[in-house]
């Protein structure tokens, strides 16, 4: 197995096997090593040691030594230059009026090549801007394009709860993320609060996702026919933190029962009947779907509580209707 080094440079998710050679270094300190870009400043995270084949593509790089007071000296230098180059990009990119937002800019160690990222829906025509940037800056410049949810990775910020942005220091993946997620959790659909600082939907809406698929197989849906402990009724309300069910009763009443109690319920007792005329399959009974009246009888309709035999204008013949 081979000995490497773990290390981190711009991008401050991800983690890159290096080979230390010979040198002695430590977590947290600055190192020189060539990457896929060039020369380049990274830190140490974690010290040497032996990694398993498959957890590495290809043949790590090299450290080239550990970073002396030049090499800070020079990085700093770097630094501002990016700056300097990004301002006049975005001036440049506005002069040439292109559908496209600058993100960043940043040089190798060595000075030899600049990257530039930008935001973009579509593919931009960059060549006249490329020609004129590498003439007034004097190096070979790199454009890339990122997708929102990168870009955010790369400016980083705060979110809403307070803290960095995951995609800016954790998360080193970015699996897609569907409205769908956010509708299991019973959130709201307003864009405000589901979205990102990259505009798109939050990355964190796929944390708890599967918790509450597992809970919304385990409970009852709203709407659903249920038996409780008082009598048949149909579910107003679902906590799925705390599986209380809130439970309308065939006589108006609204009753807290327990996830528990209903599956135990469900399992000795059956699937409950329910009106063939409720207002869920489409006829004109309000009363309580799991065979409650809208009368005050507290009678179902399929189980004779009704003298009419229905909670319409007609008898109905009572159907079961499927439960979670």
């Amino acid at each position: 197995m081979p000995y490497v080094a773990s290390c981190t440079f711009r991008e401050p998710v991800k983690t890159y096997y290096l080979d230390p050679g010979e040198l002695e270094i430590h977590a947290g300190e600055r190192v020189i090593a060539m990457t896929a870009r060039g020369l380049e400043m990274g830190s140490v995270k974690w010290l040497p040691r032996e990694i398993g084949d498959d957890k590495i593509a290809g043949k790590p790089s090299r450290i080239e030594r550990v970073a002396t007071a030049d090499d800070l000296r020079i990085d700093a230098e770097n630094k501002i230059f990016e700056a300097d180059a990004l301002r006049i990009i975005r001036d440049r990119v506005t002069e040439f009026n292109l559908p496209m937002k600058p993100v960043s800019a940043e040089m190798t160690h060595d000075k030899s090549k600049l990257y530039f990222f930008y935001e973009s829906d579509d593919r931009v025509d960059f060549r006249e801007l490329l020609r004129d940037l590498t003439h007034r800056l004097g190096l070979r410049l790199h454009l890339q394009q990122v997708s929102p949810r990168e870009a955010a990775g790369i400016i980083g910020g705060v979110g809403v709860c307070g803290r960095e942005l995951c995609c800016a220091t954790w998360l080193d993946e970015k699996p897609p993320v569907t409205l769908k997620m956010a509708k299991e959790q019973g959130l709201a659909l307003t864009p405000s609060k589901i979205s990102g600082s990259c505009g798109r939907l939050m990355c964190c809406l796929r944390y708890e996702v599967d918790f509450y698929r597992d809970q919304n197989m385990r409970l009852p849906q709203p709407g659903s026919p249920v038996d409780s402990p008082e009598g048949p009724g149909h579910v107003l309300n679902v906590n799925v933190i705390s599986e209380q069910c809130v439970v309308q009763l065939g006589d108006g009443r609204r009753i807290v029962v327990p996830g528990e109690t209903l599956r135990n319920l469900r399992e000795s007792r059956g699937v409950p009947k329910a009106c063939g005329n409720h207002i869920s399959a489409g006829g004109s009974c309000e009363g309580a779907s799991g065979g409650g009246c809208s009368s005050k009888s507290g009678g179902g309709c399929g189980s004779g509580g009704c003298k009419s035999g229905g909670c319409g204008s007609k008898k109905t013949e009572p159907v079961a209707v499927a439960m979670y």
